[in-house]
């Protein structure tokens, strides 16, 4: 067979060519004929192609290039022959949210996305679930997050909200992008696939979708998308296991609550002002002295000044106080005083009738224990011991009178005469000056304020103990050493040793430890020269107490008197009357 066109191609094409110049009557005899034509057609490589190109209306092949503003671009969407798409072209389509979006009628159908919907974020309310590996108390964490959707562009941005203490780093699990979709090339996740009772997987970890807010389903119901009502988060097993363990928890020392903010933020800058008077014509020189309380409600903190009148020859400095919490209690030795009043003495009651309930307004057994002084304290009549001074508050401004109206419910404020205590104290009548404290007591007594001795307005006298000079004069230089040991059952004080050293010329004691190599203790001074207390007693120790064999307590460390040097023992073999205790072992 020669080389060249076969003849059944010919033939093919002539009759091709015939068929086209005339029309069938109808498209089925057409096809018909068309196929019986396939058949005739040799199953050879090169031979076989695509008939249908015969009948279509048109052979013009769209071309893929073309120009969008003097630049070269390529039509990714423009179809094949005919105007019929290519294969996959309809799967390869790149599908965004423009196309549910409804137009924006304001601006025209031609606005962008990022213009119309600029700064429009959907919210959903999510969760996923997280194992949680060889634990009791949870198998798996619930961990609560936000889904944003920016309208603008399709990009979905994650976060979880930050729970304190949880130990768990939070804040951004994914940053704003867009998210592709599982086992779909190319394409990403659009405002249809996120609605309510939905579950998204954003890079293998799947979400469920409990709720979102009120824009994002005022939104979705605008596109036409039902949005289901929202679901309550499943609980997290440690949460619950963690509130049971606190519901069995209860306090047994509850702490009140601490208000201090919230008390300087309501009370700043409130200040009570009282006109006091201080009786110091007991002391040398003393007069009556006018003072002025401010009580800063913000913190509870007290400033005295002093009213000075012209050409007094006081100070010009009238800060008698600085401002600070004020104590309720006497600081001992302080007015000239070692110790404390004896109980039942009018210092005493005063001191203590100043924090009882007799000056309270409203008090409550909490008040009684409170240590420092309060505005409840603060009334007309009542006497203070500021620091050993009895204060006695006389009158107050009008601010005051109105905070205690508003706050306690007092009417009557009737003033002390400060004239006519002035006139009591140039008397020096003790009688006259109980009558007319009394009185003002009396007369405050809407406020709480009971009446006060005469005796409470003057501080005790009590003196320390005059040195005997005699004795100083005699045993001047004089030290007695005597070693002792610790009366203890511990192993590590059993072999501990010291000096005691008594100074006869006053009374004093001093207790020194050598030092013992390996014994773990550093030796030194253990209590320095000082006139000690007698253990359960109101008395010193002197040298009546002292011999070899006797017991002494110093600040609870009990010692027991070993020996004493030979100047001891020869000293107290002179002097019986004063070592009665050594006289009587010796005898």
């Amino acid at each position: 067979m020669p080389l060249g066109r076969p003849p059944a191609v010919a033939n093919l094409h002539g009759r091709a060519t015939q068929h086209a110049a005339t029309t069938p009557s109808t498209e089925d005899d057409y096809s018909a004929s068309i196929r019986e034509l396939e058949k005739s057609l040799p199953f050879l490589p090169g031979h076989t192609f695509d008939i249908e190109k015969i009948t279509a209306p048109n052979h013009r092949k769209s071309h893929a290039f073309d120009y969008c503003n003097t630049v070269s671009v390529f039509k990714s969407e423009a179809p094949g022959i005919a105007g019929k798409p290519l294969p996959n072209q309809e799967k390869a389509k790149i599908h965004t949210s423009v196309n549910l979006y409804p137009h924006s009628k304001g601006l025209g159908e031609n606005v962008p996305t990022w213009v119309a919907f600029d700064r429009k974020v959907l919210r959903f309310y999510a969760y996923f679930q997280e194992a949680v590996h060889e634990k009791r108390e949870e198998q798996y964490r619930v961990r609560k997050v936000n889904i944003y959707f920016y309208l603008e562009d399709d990009t979905i941005h994650v976060s979880e909200p930050k729970t304190p203490n949880s130990g768990i780093p939070q804040g951004t699990l994914i940053r704003r992008h867009r998210i592709p979709r599982n086992a779909e090339n190319g394409q990403h996740y659009i405002i249809s696939d996120l609605n309510v009772e939905k579950e998204v997987t954003f890079y293998a970890r799947t979400f469920k979708i409990v709720g979102c807010d009120e824009f994002t389903r005022e939104f979705l119901t605008h596109l036409g998308i039902s949005v289901p009502p929202a679901t309550p988060f499943p609980p997290n097993p440690y949460d619950v296991h963690r509130l049971e363990l606190l519901s069995r928890m209860k306090a047994t020392r509850p702490c009140p609550p601490k208000t201090s903010l919230k008390k300087f933020l309501e009370n700043d800058r409130r200040v009570l002002r009282f006109y006091c008077i201080w009786d110091d014509t007991n002391s040398v020189f003393g007069d009556v002295r006018h003072m002025v309380v401010h009580y800063y409600l913000s913190d509870d903190t007290i400033e005295i000044r002093e009213s000075i009148p012209p050409n007094s020859g006081r100070e010009s400095n009238t800060l008698f106080l600085r401002r600070c919490r004020l104590p309720k209690k006497k600081p001992k030795g302080f007015y000239g005083q070692l110790s404390e009043a004896p109980e039942g003495t009018g210092a005493d009651a005063a001191a203590a009738g100043a924090g009882t309930a007799s000056h309270y307004i409203g008090a409550t057994s909490a008040d009684a224990a409170e240590p420092y002084f309060s505005e409840r304290d603060l009334t007309i009549g009542a006497v203070l011991h500021l620091n050993g001074r009895p204060f006695v508050i006389c009158d107050c401004d009008e601010f005051t009178r109105e905070y205690y109206r508003e706050k306690y419910g007092l009417e009557e404020f009737d003033p002390v005469r400060l004239e006519d205590y002035e006139a009591a104290g140039e008397d020096n009548d003790d009688d006259a000056a109980a009558a007319l404290v009394a009185a003002a007591a009396a007369g405050g007594a809407a406020h709480g304020a009971a009446a006060a001795s005469a005796a409470s307005l003057i501080p005790s006298q009590d003196e320390p103990p005059r040195p005997d000079f005699r004795k100083m004069m005699a045993y001047d230089g004089v030290a007695l050493r005597y070693s002792a040991v610790l009366a203890t059952g511990k192993q590590v004080d059993r072999d501990r040793r010291f000096v005691i050293s008594l100074f006869p010329s006053d009374d004093a004691i001093a207790v020194f430890e050598p030092h013992q190599r390996n014994s773990g203790i550093i030796g030194g001074k253990f209590l320095e020269r000082k006139r000690i207390k007698a253990h359960n007693q109101d008395r010193f120790y002197d040298a009546s107490d002292f011999a070899i064999g006797a017991q002494l307590t110093f600040h609870n460390h009990p010692f027991i008197i070993t020996g004493a040097d030979d100047y001891a023992v020869k000293f107290m073999d002179q002097h019986p009357e004063q070592f009665p205790k050594h006289h009587q072992k010796c005898a």
